[in-house]
């Protein structure tokens, strides 16, 4: 299984290997994407990182707008 980043929604969908390199929809936002191994978050840039979080807090954080 390869785990992608969706840029559109910052999901991480899984897909199965032999998709790899192919175009597919991502299952969470419907959004095409290129399957390709999700960076670890130590080779994530500051940005990357913080966009990556910010993102985790729209799915967990109830209407609360970051600071």
């Amino acid at each position: 299984m390869i785990t992608a980043n969706c840029s559109a929604c910052g999901g991480q969908p899984q897909f199965n290997d032999s998709q790899a390199g192919k175009e597919a929809l991502c299952p969470l936002c419907h959004e095409p994407l290129v399957v390709t191994p999700a960076k670890p978050a130590s080779e994530l840039s500051a940005e990357e990182q913080m966009a990556q979080y910010e993102e985790s807090l729209k799915e967990t954080d109830w209407g609360h707008q970051p600071c």
